[in-house]
């Protein structure tokens, strides 16, 4: 099982001792802890801490101390401070899950056992209609990214049959319905949750790494349809754009001495601003394929010491169709024009993409680090124009993305690392990723983009129409 499934179990367990049993956030000492970790099953718990710790280390048997299990008490507070209640109260009107569990009920043996589970949001996840699950490319993180959900247990055969409604379950499709289309539906259950979210209902919960030495914040999110967009939002960036341009030899998993970029990846820091709250994240795209980027914004937030630091958790990648997107609107190109991915580049794909990274100077509050460590350009040590870096690129591309094989240089033949042509294709594609930003600066819509990468990052929802469902991040 993965970290992130057994972290979203152990957290879910804390949610249920602290709600249910009215279990302290006092963590216990760290011995006491390791104690417990060094066998869960066999433990003989005192008390409701040791007991909570004993359900959460059977289900994250290598769980640390530090960066998890006091982190997950933290985010256990937090949340039931925000449902009204005092620590030590007991609330057992909860039922509890795990947000896509094969079986679609919790599969936390202590919930489970306790009949104290629930498949309520998978239950409504697996009734949309195949045209609906299609728009999430049949993903339910794409259609709401919570990890684990609670319900009122009264509540559910009502939430049912409200859901049921929404979803036409049951009813002949009219014709008015027909034309209106089947995202209606869609946007009928995400108002529905937003009110039985605002009313403490049912609470899909994103969770998200406890950051070292900072606070936790709860915060709802989707909870209108009708939010107040990105239109006019101020930002700017912290930092250069940072893209690697320069060609060296190194010793690296596809063998010894190859050509190689010296990084691969567009990174900035930038900010925007929607209201009286203030974003700030970590931008990072790297190649994820022959054809797409993984690019994922991560926050930054201020620790105890007034200092911006990465958060550890992930917001999520933006996925890479809305990032197609969102280059075409900016550029006006498709983001893989002149990009071939099955031979090498002709001549006037050489030229284009020579004028094009020679017409990317920066300015207007914009600027570029193209070398970070090493000189802007160069190939080997040896700077060369830019329009000849890329040329000069072209000759050691082999044409065949991430097959290997031989090449031929100037110098005559050797061996192409597996992955330099995929690399060559990333970084032409990264020149159009920061022709974007360049452009939306241009047009002062620069806070708006970096509103726009955030949001399609969280599963926010920023325009009326976006379907995203409503759900509390505890970060």
């Amino acid at each position: 099982m993965a970290a992130t499934d057994k972290f979203e179990k152990a957290t879910l367990l804390a949610f249920y001792y602290v709600i249910k049993d009215g279990a302290p956030y006092e963590p216990l000492d760290e011995d006491t802890y390791n104690t417990i970790k060094a066998n869960p099953t066999k433990y003989k718990a005192n008390g409701l801490s040791e007991e909570m710790a004993v359900a959460m280390l059977k289900e994250y048997s290598d769980m640390d101390y530090t960066k998890w299990y006091l982190g997950i008490l933290k985010g256990a507070a937090a949340l039931n401070k925000k449902l009204g209640y005092t620590e030590g109260h007991k609330d057992t009107c909860w039922s509890y899950a795990h947000f896509g569990s094969k079986d679609a009920l919790s599969p936390v043996a202590e919930i489970r056992s306790n009949n104290d589970s629930t498949d309520i949001l998978d239950w409504i996840w697996n009734h949309f209609n195949k045209n609906m699950q299609d728009e999430f490319k049949s993903k339910k993180d794409s259609w709401n990214t919570a990890d684990v959900y609670m319900v009122k247990s009264a509540k559910i055969n009502e939430i049912k049959r409200g859901m049921e409604k929404a979803l036409c379950i049951g009813h002949k499709h009219n014709k008015e319905l027909e034309e209106i289309g089947w995202c209606l539906g869609v946007a009928e259950v995400n108002t529905y949750m937003s009110r039985l979210l605002q009313n403490h209902q049912l609470l899909p919960l994103s969770l998200k790494q406890y950051t070292a030495n900072t606070n936790i914040k709860i915060t709802p999110t989707n909870l209108s349809q009708d939010p107040d967009g990105v239109e006019g939002l101020q930002g700017s960036l912290d930092t250069p754009l940072r893209d690697i341009m320069a060609i060296i030899r190194e010793d690296n998993k596809w063998g010894k001495n190859v050509p190689a970029f010296g990084a691969n990846s567009l990174t900035f820091t930038g900010n925007f601003q929607q209201g009286e709250i203030g974003f700030k994240y970590k931008y990072e795209s790297k190649i994820s394929s022959n054809e797409n980027h993984a690019t994922e914004p991560r926050d930054m937030v201020m620790n105890n010491s007034s200092k911006y630091v990465q958060a550890s958790a992930r917001n999520g990648a933006i996925p890479a169709p809305k990032m197609a997107e969102l280059v075409l609107e900016y550029t006006g190109d498709r983001i893989n024009y002149n990009i071939p991915m099955d031979r090498k580049l002709n001549d006037g794909e050489i030229s284009y993409w020579g004028t094009k990274l020679t017409s990317l100077t920066g300015g207007n509050g914009i600027t570029i680090d193209w070398g970070g460590k090493y000189t802007p350009f160069s190939i080997e040590g040896k700077t060369k124009t830019r329009s000849k870096f890329i040329e000069t690129a072209a000759i050691l591309d082999g044409g065949s993305p991430f097959s290997g094989g031989k090449f031929t240089t100037p110098d005559g033949p050797e061996q192409r690392p597996a992955n330099f042509d995929g690399e060559f294709r990333a970084k032409l594609r990264l020149l159009r990723y920061i022709e974007m930003i360049i452009n939306a600066k241009n047009q002062n819509r620069l806070g708006e983009l970096l509103a726009t990468m955030y949001f399609l990052s969280s599963k926010i929802n920023f325009k009326q129409g976006q379907l995203s469902g409503p759900f509390w991040k505890i970060q």
